[in-house]
């Protein structure tokens, strides 16, 4: 071996790693096979049993390479006793990470109809930390709008102005809106790159909800120093800031069983790692070189633009020769969980189109990695197992109907001379359930294991135990309930992705319980599959009609529980009760958590003031900021302007769409003689109203 941690070491002990994987999970997957062989009656030598098999074998596959996944990143924790895998850049390079000095960072924070004061406290929370290390000076941090509407985007840039004043970064913090939304995320990066990507060594990826602790950032850039090979250096986000009931379980979810995954994860991927779209930095001239995506020219959903283009883009980057890493090791990477189940899948609808579309880059794009083709394929699959599931229950429902109906086939081949005597074998499927169960439960038992006996210090991040042990129960019946929710929503997603339905993109609600009769309509095909499927169970057979239950029901009371567990005051509730605690609450070791939930901004704006244009026309600052930011105009686009203007002048900014009169905003000339004409107005002109609303809404307490 000429070199331990050199390219050909890291290609033979992933290869190593991956086969061993593999053969576990094929190995575990025979043994399912046959188990199933064995409690089918006619042993799989029926079409409907073939199809039973088919259904089952992807199925069963599935869970066991994510149990033998929790099981490597067992081991590793244990092998290297929780000091993360010694292949890692972290554990690599830790000697000599505090000496290296930092390159010119920017920050990209792409952002769309967010919930402003949302994003900019998570963002000041991050510059203050970094402020915090003494590295300022090597980062900059721009704010990229794809926002449309003007209550919006005039919001975030007053947030923006606010931010440059109270942190004093003047040119250092950057806003910019782009006015056609071309290619939404993928092309709003671009655009900032084609304007200063070539100013930076490295940048930095934020999502609308990410929080970075300044040591994490400044990690980040010094593992890039480190490595001149890596392309992309992952972190491994953490959910925090959870209010919800359901936002507190997914919470809980990541902080307890999130180490083992990822670390078995990156443990098999090594330097071929996956790129998750924030929380992680990058090579600027790498990703410019060969990350610019072509839009698809397949047919259906594999025409147009690439929706899921994280994994696409490190796969591009290691085709390149780059390196591509998770760093599990890195603490203070943070992010939020939608604050409920309908939220979650809104999101995974645009997720599955995207994974679905990555067929095409298994197929057909060349030069890829065997890692970057099986990371694909695994996304791929996490969307279409709801539908193979969907279907598993149908054939086997069609099998029960066929014996409870009395129609025996004794001769199911017809070339057989011959009878296939059905046999029933209850203590194979006692085994195969049981191994089921095993698969399934054994990542979280080891997760909890891990962290009662091996890791302490982390546990009392928890809570005592006893609520440790609660809410490790609780999760586990909400999981089950929620399992059968997904599934139906996944396999509809599916079906609409083949059918190549449009997705919209929009902002996400990060912040906002479901109502009632929302919750009704979305989750009533199920409910009333649910009644459907439990009648003709029953009708078939008694003790089928128990196996249905767990899933029946689940579906039956999905809108409730969907109502339910996104209450705010539930979520508190159990917060208080010390049930699904997690390190970032109980042990606030983190500065800048501290700091987001501690701070909130200032007012943007009175509430009882006029709407965000009328208060950037009318409030003196706001008036002779948005002309600095304007340009002036000439010509055809002067003369437009002036029309727009004169019509807002007669009329009021509501005689016009906000869009369109937000155009307005574009010239300078126009916005000073506006805010000039509005402060002059008659009382009883529109503008003299707005001129009374504004003043009261500033001089009432």
């Amino acid at each position: 071996m000429k070199n331990l941690f050199g390219h050909d070491a890291f290609r033979r002990v992933a290869l190593i790693r991956r086969w061993i994987f593999t053969a576990f999970v094929l190995l575990q997957t025979t043994f399912g096979i046959w188990g199933m062989i064995l409690v089918l009656p006619y042993h799989g030598s029926t079409p409907i049993e073939k199809a039973i098999l088919i259904t089952f074998i992807p199925l069963y596959a599935f869970v066991a390479a994510g149990s033998w996944m929790a099981l490597f990143g067992f081991y590793i924790r244990r092998r290297f006793k929780g000091r993360g895998d010694a292949r890692s850049l972290l554990t690599r390079f830790s000697v000599q990470l505090p000496t290296v000095p930092l390159v010119k960072t920017a920050v990209a924070l792409p952002i769309y109809h967010e919930d402003v004061e949302r994003v900019f406290r998570g963002l000041r929370a991050s510059i203050e930390s970094v402020r915090a290390t003494g590295h300022l000076d090597a980062f900059e941090f721009f704010v990229l709008s794809d926002s449309r509407d003007p209550e919006v985007w005039l919001e975030e840039r007053a947030a923006w102005l606010m931010l440059c004043d109270e942190l004093d970064l003047h040119g250092r913090l950057h806003y910019r809106r782009r006015r056609v939304n071309l290619r939404a995320k993928t092309g709003n990066v671009s655009d900032f790159l084609r304007r200063w990507g070539r100013k930076f060594k490295y940048f930095i990826v934020f999502d609308a909800d990410s929080v970075m602790s300044g040591e994490a950032v400044v990690t980040l850039v010094r593992l890039m120093e480190c490595e001149p090979k890596a392309g992309m250096i992952q972190t491994v986000p953490r959910l925090f800031n959870a209010r919800s009931a359901f936002a507190r379980i997914q919470q809980f979810v990541t902080h307890l069983y999130g180490p083992l995954f990822s670390e078995g994860l990156a443990a098999l991927q090594l330097n071929e790692a996956v790129f998750w779209g924030h929380n992680a930095i990058i090579r600027t001239e790498a990703f410019m070189a060969h990350c610019g995506l072509k839009s698809m020219r397949g047919f259906g959903l594999w025409r147009g633009t690439v929706l899921s283009h994280d994994f696409v883009e490190a796969s591009f980057i290691r085709r390149a020769g780059y390196e591509v890493w998770l760093e599990t090791g890195i603490e203070g990477s943070f992010e939020e969980s939608p604050p409920s189940l309908d939220d979650e899948l809104i999101r995974d609808k645009r997720w599955s189109k995207g994974n679905l579309q990555h067929v095409s880059f298994i197929g057909f794009e060349r030069g890829l990695a065997t890692a970057h083709r099986m990371a694909f394929m695994n996304g791929i699959f996490a969307y279409l197992a709801s539908p193979v599931w969907f279907l598993f229950l149908l054939f086997s429902t069609i099998e029960v109907a066929q014996f409870a109906a009395g129609d025996i086939n004794y001769f199911p081949d017809a070339r057989s001379l011959y009878p296939n005597w059905p046999q029933w074998h209850p203590q194979w499927a006692i085994v195969l359930v049981t191994s089921t169960l095993v698969t399934l439960f054994l990542p979280k038992l080891l997760a909890l294991f891990d962290l009662l006996v091996f890791d302490r210090s982390r546990r009392q991040g928890f809570g005592s135990v006893p609520r440790l042990l609660q809410g490790f129960l609780l999760e586990n019946l909400f999981s089950i309930l929620l399992a059968p929710i997904r599934m139906l929503a996944h396999s509809a997603y599916v079906v609409q992705a083949i059918l190549n339905v449009t997705v919209r993109w929009a902002g996400q609600n990060r912040s906002s319980e479901i109502g009632w009769i929302q919750a009704v309509v979305r989750h009533a095909p199920g409910m009333i599959l649910a009644v459907i499927w439990s009648g003709i169970a029953l009708s078939l057979n008694a003790n089928f009609f128990y196996w249905t239950i767990p899933i029946s029901l689940s579906l039956l009371l999905a809108a409730p529980i969907t109502v339910w567990l996104s209450r705010f005051s539930l979520g508190d509730r159990w917060r208080t009760r010390g049930i699904w605690c997690t390190p970032p609450e109980c042990a606030l070791g983190d500065q800048v958590l501290v700091d987001f939930a501690a701070i909130p901004l200032p007012l943007l704006k009175p509430e009882k003031a006029p709407d965000w244009l009328s208060w950037t026309i009318l409030h003196p600052n706001q008036a002779r900021i948005a002309a600095a930011l304007a340009a002036h105009r000439t010509g055809a686009a002067k003369r437009a302007s002036t029309a727009l203007a004169d019509k807002l002048l007669a009329e009021g900014v509501q005689s016009v769409p906000k869009r369109q009169a937000a155009r307005v905003l574009d010239d300078a000339d126009a916005v000073m003689r506006l805010h000039q004409h509005a402060w002059m107005a008659a009382p009883e002109d529109p503008w003299g109203r707005s001129v009374d609303q504004l003043t009261r809404a500033i001089c009432t307490p």
